[in-house]
Parts: C-alpha cells; structure tokens; sequence
C-alpha cells in the first residue's frame, strides 16, 4: 500500500475558518465529516476539482461532487440562515460531469445579509479514507488556495 497527499482546492473566495466555526450545529460537530467553512465574499461557488455531481439537495443548499479519479466525494454546503430556495442558483444537475473551475451554484451575498441572512459554505469530506486530515485557515482564492489536504492509503 502506498500513502499519496491529496490537496483539497477552494471553491469559493473567501475566509476559511475550520468547520466548528460553522453556524449550522450537526456540520460543527463534524456529523458528516471532516472539512472546513469558508465566508464567502463572491457569489459563485466553483467545482474544486474535476468532477462528476452525485446530488444536488432538493433544497437547493448543497452538492455533492465525486472525483472518480481518485473516488474522493466532497459536499458543498451552503448555509445562509434564510429560505436557500430563493437564495442560491444551482447550474448542475445529478450526472453532469464538470472540469475544474466549472461554475456550480451562486448565492447573492448582498441580497442574502439584506434580508438578515448570512453566507457560508461548509466544505465536507463524505468518503474519504483519510488516515489524518489537515484543515487550513485564512484568506482563500477560489481555483487557487489549499483549504485542506490529507493523506490516503492507496
């Protein structure tokens, strides 16, 4: 067996803050898994590597992608505190295969605090077979900044 680092890319620009940061109680516990949550201060939330969407939450509030490279399954998890049907835009569907970089949803910031909301997007390992799981904290750039890496057994 041989031990390989993946790198976990961020979707979105923002402030990475580990995933107990997180508003939404059951994601802080970590109940679905190791990840992180970013304060996003651009709308758009991008696919972190290329992927296959699994799901799509029939409340518009979260995805999830596979990388079938290397069977590494991520949800993205938008929480705003509001009605996310009215907030965020999903352009994928269960099936689609996107590239890097490809566009998934948006959520509008400013009109999401308008109504008294808030915006963050919790980034969640959902499979991984991850002997340990490093989380990063800062400022990131979506497409660019390392927001978590771990080390698999393959």
């Amino acid at each position: 067996m041989t031990t390989t680092t993946y790198n976990f890319i961020a979707p979105a620009t923002g402030k990475c803050v580990p995933i107990e940061a997180s508003h939404d109680i059951d994601l802080s516990r970590g109940m679905l898994g190791n990840g992180v949550t970013i304060i996003p201060t651009e709308d758009t939330v991008t696919a972190p590597f290329d992927c296959m969407v699994t799901s799509v939450s029939p409340s518009h509030h979260a995805v999830v992608i596979l990388d079938t490279a290397h069977d590494v399954e991520l949800m993205l998890c938008a929480d705003t505190g509001i009605s996310t049907d009215a907030a965020c835009t999903f352009f994928v569907q269960p099936g689609n295969v996107v590239k890097q970089g490809a566009p998934l949803f948006s959520c509008n910031i400013q009109d999401i605090q308008a109504r008294g909301g808030h915006v963050e997007l919790s980034c969640i390992l959902t499979n991984l077979p991850a002997e340990d799981v490093s989380v990063m904290s800062g400022d990131v750039i979506s497409g660019k900044s390392r927001i978590m890496s771990c080390e698999c057994i393959g």
